[in-house]
């Protein structure tokens, strides 16, 4: 797996990573759904907190308080990409995983601010929703700059990291074909989300 999400072809890297956040997903939402309490995390999430609990009054102010809220995210993956990577590992593919896990828990356990009439059981419906393709595009964000780390880390007690030389270069060192299919992703997923939201029972 190592050899895959450091492959020197930006699709293997892609796929093997969303391999990875795909089975994380599946396992945490089987768990959620059968062992935890309904909206046990509605309101409580950075995300649900800044996007409030009432809808936008259009579709378009929607999208667009969706898309202010994903901005979010494409910043701390490139952050967190140019800060660190661990035995090649590079830290920005940590916050798509995260959310794949959080999303996991959030829908097995129906914790959306606006909650789905039932908890949605682990099936390929989950496909019909924004949710997946926009972790989708923060994967793809993730391998796109794969290449951006200034720090290697050596140790961990004591914490300890040599720089990487020479410094990687910020706008060369990023995929920008599969840096501009994430953003075209994550747009279309939030277009969806707000058509969803807006106009859908």
């Amino acid at each position: 797996m190592n050899r895959l999400l450091q492959h020197d072809s930006l699709w293997i890297r892609f796929l093997s990573l969303l391999g990875l956040g795909a089975v994380i997903f599946l396992i945490i939402w089987i768990l959620s759904f059968h062992l935890l309490p309904e909206g046990i995390l509605r309101g409580r999430t950075a995300t649900a907190v800044l996007a409030g609990e009432d809808p936008a009054d259009s579709i378009l102010s929607e999208f667009l308080r969706i898309v202010f809220l994903n901005m979010f995210m494409i910043i701390i993956v490139i952050a967190a990409n140019r800060t660190l990577v661990i035995h090649g590992f590079p830290l920005g593919y940590l916050p798509p995983l995260f959310m794949a896990a959080l999303y996991a828990i959030t829908l097995g356990t129906n914790s959306f601010s606006i909650p789905l009439p039932n908890r949605m059981a682990p099936s390929v419906e989950v496909l019909f929703r924004s949710g997946p393709y926009e972790i989708t595009s923060y994967i793809l964000m993730a391998v796109s700059t794969y290449k951006l780390p200034t720090n290697r880390f050596k140790r961990l007690i004591p914490p300890d990291s040599e720089p990487i030389t020479p410094t990687p270069r910020f706008s060369k060192n990023i995929d920008w074909l599969g840096f501009a299919f994430a953003i075209v992703l994550m747009i279309s997923a939030n277009m969806w989300e707000a058509y969803q939201i807006i106009s859908l029972p």
